[in-house]
C-alpha cells in the first residue's frame, strides 16, 4: 500500500474501525503523529478480557492494549510503571505514547498506545542482571509504594506509602489477597501463623525502596533481535517502590532465569544470606495472586509455600 493509498485508509469491517478509531482520537487528542491513521496492516487478537492489536503504520509500529471502560485505571497505571522504568536509564522497555477512552456508538474502551518492540528469546542475561540491579538503586525517599494504585495481572496492589517494609509487605499485599480468597470460600488452614512468621521474618529487614518491576517472569523479559547488540527489554509491569529482592524471588519462581542473569545482578548487589529465608514469603504473594486469579493447583500451592515458611 503506497502512502497516497494509506492515507485513504477505508475500514472493511468492524475490527478495521475498531484501530482506524482509536488511531484517529489518539492523534486527535493524545498527540500522536498525524501519519499514525496511515495504516498499513494489523493483527489482532483478545484473550483475558483484553484485547491486543499490533499495528503498522506510516508513523511506525505500535502495540495497542484495549481494556473496557472500567479498566482504565490499569491503562493509566501500567503507563505511570513503564514511564518511571524509562526514567530510572536502565533496562529497555516499551515507550507508552497515549492513553485515554473512547465513548462512542462503535465502542466503549480504555487503550493504551505503546511503542511496538520486536522481541528475541534469547540475549544478554548478564546484562540483563545488571540492568535491573541498577533499576533497583533507584531509590524513594518516601518509603515503600508508588504514586499509584498499580496492578499486578488484574489485581489492584494497595501502594500508599509505608515505612515499615514488614507492615507494608504483609499487610498491604499478602493480606488482601489472603482476604480476597476467603471471600471466594478458599481458606487456608496456616495463614494466621504462616503470617505471625512473616512478621517475624520481615521485620528484622528493613530494606532500601527500590524501584520495581513487580512481576518478573520470564514472558516480561526479552531481548533486542540484532544479535550484535542482544540488549534486554521488559515489559507489563506491575511496579512499586520496594525490596530488589522480591523482583529476585519472582525471577526464581516459574522456572530460574539463566545463570548469568544471577551472576550479573550480584555483580552490582551483592547477595543476601537472609534472602533464602525471605524468598518463599515473597514468592508467597505471587502463588497468592495465581490462586485468586486461576485457582486450581495454585491454591494448593500456596498451601505449600506457607508450610515451606513455617517450617523453614
Amino acid at each position: 500500500m503506497n502512502a497516497s493509498a494509506a492515507h485513504q485508509y477505508i475500514p472493511q469491517d468492524d475490527n478495521d474501525q475498531i484501530v482506524l478509531e482509536i488511531l484517529q482520537h489518539a492523534v486527535k487528542y493524545q498527540n500522536l503523529f498525524p501519519q499514525s491513521v496511515e495504516i498499513k496492516g494489523y493483527n489482532l487478537q483478545s484473550h483475558s478480557g483484553q484485547t491486543q492489536i499490533t499495528v503498522q503504520t506510516a508513523a511506525g509500529a505500535y502495540f495497542i492494549k484495549c481494556r473496557s471502560l472500567e479498566s482504565h485505571l490499569q491503562s493509566l497505571a501500567e503507563q505511570r510503571c513503564l514511564k518511571a522504568l524509562m526514567q530510572s536509564n536502565t533496562l529497555a522497555t516499551c515507550a507508552p505514547l497515549a492513553a485515554s477512552t473512547i465513548s462512542s456508538d462503535t465502542q466503549q474502551i480504555s487503550y493504551l498506545i505503546l511503542q511496538h518492540l520486536p522481541l528475541a528469546v534469547h540475549g544478554d542475561w548478564f546484562s540483563a542482571g545488571q540492568q535491573l540491579a541498577q533499576m533497583h538503586q533507584h531509590e524513594s525517599e518516601q518509603g515503600y509504594g508508588f504514586g499509584c494504585t498499580t496492578y499486578c495481572g488484574d489485581t489492584p496492589q494497595d501502594n500508599n506509602w509505608n515505612t515499615n517494609w514488614a507492615d507494608f509487605f504483609i499487610q498491604q499485599r499478602l493480606m488482601p489477597l489472603i482476604n480476597q480468597l476467603e471471600q471466594q470460600h478458599i481458606r487456608f488452614s496456616n495463614s494466621e501463623p504462616c503470617l505471625q512468621k512473616c512478621q517475624q521474618i520481615l521485620s528484622e529487614h528493613q530494606p532500601a525502596a527500590a524501584l520495581l518491576h513487580g512481576d518478573l517472569w520470564s514472558g516480561n523479559v526479552g531481548f533486542n533481535p540484532d544479535k550484535s547488540l542482544a540488549y534486554p527489554m521488559v515489559f507489563d509491569p506491575a511496579s512499586y517502590y520496594g525490596d530488589g529482592e522480591t523482583d529476585l524471588a519472582m525471577t526464581e519462581l516459574f522456572g530460574r532465569f539463566p545463570k548469568k542473569f544471577y551472576q550479573g545482578y550480584h555483580s552490582v548487589i551483592a547477595a543476601d544470606s537472609g534472602y533464602e529465608m525471605r524468598r518463599p514469603i515473597y514468592q508467597l504473594y505471587h502463588i497468592l495472586n495465581h490462586a485468586l486469579l486461576f485457582g486450581e493447583h495454585y491454591i494448593d500451592q500456596a498451601e505449600q509455600l506457607m508450610q515451606e515458611i513455617l517450617f523453614h
